[in-house]
């Protein structure tokens, strides 16, 4: 069957070419069809689909010598493997291949045998911190020596390591037998560089003596902490190090400390005090650990430089040292001289630009401090607004004179006159756009891309920025080589210019193949609907972050390489995109304690009255997720969630049913199960399926809900994306704590209630941090509709519209205005049902049911609004906020629990001050109401809270405590009490507010 071979090709690490003849030439193999590759590795089969998508020498296409060595080429690149042979035979119907691979000889795995005398883990650890998870054979020698080093280090001087390798193929086992021996003892301690008073209370605070075993790392771990705390009495300079002399054989040691306290160090002020700032950032010596010349120079000029942005223009610091004993005092003097304040400002010169325009772009005017600094920012501010408009030889410089108004004390602020004298100079429009060199864009579709245009202002950043767009069209296209460059041709009036774009475009490379490696669980169908990258298509630079970007936007990977292979040619590249497979399986754990301030039934058994009081509740709380990623190896995923409050229930219906325990449990959880399928419907669309089961514990209610839901979510752009969803499910609101008067028909006829919904939103966020935002907005609407007819037991239409929008002050280390706003509106479908009378007509009769026509403007309590509490008005607290018993349209019943509405207003306002790098406080000023109809919403009636609260930025997110305070308590009116409602409420959650 075999008449002749040949060895194609033999390439080492170097990836050279060597053509060897067994019994034919190579011509007598090129040309032929191929009809057989195979894959063999230490003279076993490869069926690895990685290794044969790398491979170019396809069955049913001729042998070409070039697609030998892209393979080849391709193989390497997969860094598995130390050499690649193929080897070709001429069979009867054309050429059968065979690559043989030589893998590389990793250590992936460690095995410690013998008696270590320390944590396995521990040298592990140690190991792979010097040497990565696995490494070469070859290494082996290395690694041995890095375990003799840490056993040295740990103080086991006469440790025995010895290494072998187990396995065979690529993967390999390290096995190494260690036993540690004793640790030396420590015969003799000096301490050099201290006092011989220091002497023993340093190796007392050390707690060193001879006789002791020696572990270095322990020394070093309490010198660190020596270090710690004399650098707290102001040691700065401190160090304290240690080194060891071996005696008599590796058992015991010499243990030397060289430990150097230097003076206790202190920083002063004198001339003028310098208000609000932070000492530690402007003189580092604490930081730095140093007290020298050029440390202190530099603290010199930082603290000038903040007086001279304060408007103190002549403003020196200057520093001196002097020392006492071992003290080192750091003394700065500080001659602010007088502050320099802005009285009038004038222009000169202007004639294209109005002055109005100019004092809005210099941002100076009467009462401000003059700053140097800011006024150069604002010149040059005021000189590229001439730029843009064509003035390219514009002037501006400024004119300061000082005012010197009679009586004026010395401490005052000097009045000047700031005076901007501008040289307009020549308007240059452009005349002509010129394009030479370009051949593969026509010249009107570069021009299309210039923000220039003939008989516009002639601005040279904005040619700049032209050139710069031409070259990133071309790059993008495919053209790597590609020059583009631009002369400007005045004329000698320059009042006109000649654009002249010169293009070298170059070579266009072109995509040959695009090559995935490395999944093993996740298709290459799914990595691939996510490329952007095409074969035959150009290989462009916007592309290839695109499809970096949409891979790790999938999650599913560690790590993504993208590698470039050129051809011959040199216009041809292949693209591997080697990938690193994330766990499949993620599993997420964690707890805390909830403190919120919540609605409870209370009873005065002297005045045998009931109410809802407010009281501060903690409430344990914990949560387990788990997840299967790549179901299926198309990026499909299912999550299971749960999460579980031990809190206290709500009083029950029948007070016969208490629990004499006082109702605690696990009385609120979730458990939430969601398929996700990504690129469900013509690939744009991800669809998401969620079962749940949830018990939540409200003020005024318990709810008890069960479920699917099904949504589809789309991302149009980048900021912008829509859903469309289904839901089904039954809402159990037996428990609730209003008066049975007060229950609305609704709820008493539907007390568990079965909900079919079809709803849609669409949501624009353009924020630059989801979890702490500082600028951006984000605008979204919600609309839902149940019907009887899609198998609802009740319809309403409800919709819910927010927008929140964040800004950082200019010239402010993170000042945050937040502002939000919120409007629910929620519209029931009339319709006829049978419910139980109140009163009952007598003991033990059971009253007969009558026909009710249930209004148009009730919908079930699970679905009606409810607001207060730490996520909308804050001096309210959870779901409290309402129009009080006894006013028209009440939404808090006489008791003082909440029955929600069919309409809500929220409004919110928060200032963010930052005080330190992780810790700021915050001002809030929050307004709205929740009423019982649509028709009753009413602005006049809306109802306001103000605070203040502390934010520490944790791992977590923001840590949030917020004490509100209500703008006008009223009175809660019920049959036998009248009392005013709570003046505060204190929230603590994790996240901003809003």
């Amino acid at each position: 069957m075999i008449h002749t071979r040949a060895v194609l090709l033999g390439a080492v690490c170097l990836a050279t070419l060597r053509v060897v003849a067994v019994s034919a030439a190579i011509d007598d193999f090129v040309g032929k069809e191929v009809v057989h590759v195979a894959f063999v590795s230490d003279g076993r089969p490869v069926r690895d689909a990685a290794v044969r998508e790398l491979v170019e020498t396809r069955i049913g296409m001729p042998l070409s010598m070039r697609q030998v060595r892209e393979s080849v080429t391709h193989l390497f690149s997969l860094r598995r493997y130390e050499s690649v042979e193929v080897d070709g035979s001429l069979v009867r119907d054309g050429v059968a291949l065979e690559y043989a691979l030589v893998p590389l000889k990793l250590i992936e795995r460690i095995e410690i045998d013998g008696d270590p005398g320390v944590s396995t883990g521990e040298l592990r650890r140690a190991i792979t911190d010097a040497h990565g998870s696995s490494f070469h054979i070859e290494e082996r020698p290395v690694v041995a020596e890095t375990v003799r080093r840490y056993y040295q280090q740990r103080g086991f001087l006469a440790a025995d390591v010895t290494t072998a390798v187990e396995g065979t193929g690529a993967s390999h086992v390290l096995r190494i037998t260690a036993r540690s021996g004793d640790r030396a003892r420590i015969e003799r301690l000096v301490v050099r560089g201290v006092s011989s008073t220091m002497y023993s209370l340093i190796l007392a605070r050390l707690g060193l003596r001879t006789g002791t075993p020696y572990d270095g790392v322990e020394v070093d771990r309490r010198l660190r902490e020596y270090e710690a705390e004399l650098r707290r009495q102001r040691y700065y300079e401190v160090s304290a190090t240690h080194d060891i002399e071996v005696l008599r054989g590796g058992t015991q040691v010499y243990v030397v400390l060289d430990v150097y306290q230097g003076r206790r160090i202190s920083v002063a002020f004198a001339g003028q005090p310098i208000r609000d700032a932070d000492i530690a950032a402007l003189v580092p010596i604490e930081r730095e650990r140093s007290v020298d010349e050029d440390l202190l120079e530099d603290a010199d000029r930082r603290i000038s430089s903040l007086l001279h942005d304060l408007g103190y223009r002549d403003a020196t610091v200057t520093h001196a040292r002097q020392a006492t004993g071992d003290e080192l005092s750091i003394i700065f003097t500080v001659d602010a001289g007088r502050l320099y304040q802005v009285d009038q400002v004038t222009f000169v010169g202007n004639v294209a630009v109005p002055q109005t325009d100019l004092a809005a772009l210099l941002g100076l005017g009467a009462g401000d401090p003059l700053v140097t600094r800011e006024l150069d920012v604002s010149l040059d501010r005021i000189a590229e607004h001439y730029r843009q408009l064509g003035y390219a030889t514009v002037r501006v410089q400024p004119r300061v004179e000082e005012l010197h108004a009679s009586g004026t004390a010395a401490t005052s602020p000097v009045p000047v006159s700031l005076g901007i004298d501008i040289t307009e100079g020549v308007r240059t429009i452009v005349r002509s756009i010129v394009v030479e060199g370009n051949e593969t864009q026509s010249d009107e579709a570069l021009r299309v891309m210039m923000t220039s245009g003939v008989g516009g202002p002639y601005d040279a950043r904005r040619v700049a920025a032209d050139r710069d767009t031409l070259r990133a069209e071309y790059l993008n296209a495919g053209y790597e080589r590609a020059v583009v460059s631009v002369a400007p041709r005045f004329n000698d009036g320059l009042d006109a210019v000649d654009l002249v774009y010169q293009i070298a475009e170059g070579p266009r490379v072109l995509i040959e193949h695009v090559l995935i490696v490395g999944n093993e669980q996740i298709g290459s169908r799914t990595i691939r609907h996510e490329l952007v990258l095409r074969e035959g298509q150009p290989l462009g630079l916007a592309a290839v972050a695109e499809t970096r970007r949409r891979l790790n936007a999938l999650g599913l990977f560690r790590r993504i390489d993208i590698r470039e292979f050129s051809h011959g040619a040199g216009n041809r590249r292949d693209v591997v995109i080697i990938v690193e497979e994330a766990p499949a399986t993620r599993l997420g754990y964690g707890g805390g304690l909830e403190l919120s301030q919540r609605l409870r039934r209370d009873t005065d058994e002297a005045r045998e009255i009931q109410r809802a009081v407010e009281r501060i509740e903690f409430a344990p709380r914990g949560f387990v997720q788990i997840g299967r990623r790549n179901l299926w190896g198309k990026n499909r995923s299912i999550n299971l969630f749960t999460r579980v409050s031990v809190r206290r229930k709500n009083a029950p219906d029948d007070p016969a049913d208490a629990d004499q325990s006082g109702g605690f449990g696990f009385n609120e959880y979730r458990v939430l199960g969601t398929y996700t399928e990504p690129r469900a419907f013509g690939r744009v669309w991800d669809l998401f399926v969620t079962g749940f089961v949830e018990q939540a514990i409200r003020p005024g209610f318990d709810l008890f809900s069960r479920g699917v839901n099904a949504e589809a979510v789309r991302q149009m752009t980048p900021a912008l994306n829509a859903s469309v969803a289904y839901a089904w499910g039954k809402n159990d609101t037996s428990n609730i704590q209003l008066n049975p008067e007060d229950i609305p028909i609704v709820d008493r006829l539907f007390e568990k209630v079965r909900l079919s919904s079809f709803s849609g939103g669409l949501v624009r966020d353009t924020r630059d941090d989801i979890v702490d935002p500082g600028r951006g907005a984000l605008l979204s609407v919600d609309a839902k509709v149940a019907a009887r007819a899609i198998g609802s037991e009740v319809g309403f239409v409800k919709t819910f519209t927010q927008a929140f929008l964040y800004r950082t002050l200019p010239g402010t280390r993170r000042v945050i205005v937040a502002a939000g706003a919120r409007l629910g509106i929620a519209v029931g479908f009339p319709q006829v049902g049978e419910v139980t009378p109140l009163p009952p007509l007598g003991k033990g009769a059971l009253p007969p049911t009558i026909p009710v026509e249930l209004s148009g403007s009730l919908v079930p309590i699970s679905e009606r609004f409810f607001a207060g509490g730490d996520t909308t008005v804050r001096g309210f607290a959870f779901d409290r906020l309402g129009i009080p018993a006894g006013s028209p349209g009440a939404t808090i019943d006489a008791e003082g629990f909440p029955r929600g509405g069919n309409a809500v207003i929220i409004l919110n306002s928060e200032l963010r001050l930052p005080l330190t790098r992780d810790i700021a406080v915050v001002g809030f000023l929050d307004a709205g109401n929740v009423y019982d109809r649509v028709s009753n919403l009413d602005l006049g009636r809306i109802r306001g809270g103000v605070g203040f609260g502390v934010r520490y930025r944790s791992p977590v997110g923001p840590i949030r405590v917020d004490l509100g305070f209500k703008l006008d308590r009223q009175e809660l009116v019920s049959v036998s009490d009248v009392r005013k409602e709570p003046l505060s409420a204190l929230h603590i959650s994790v996240g901003q507010a809003f």
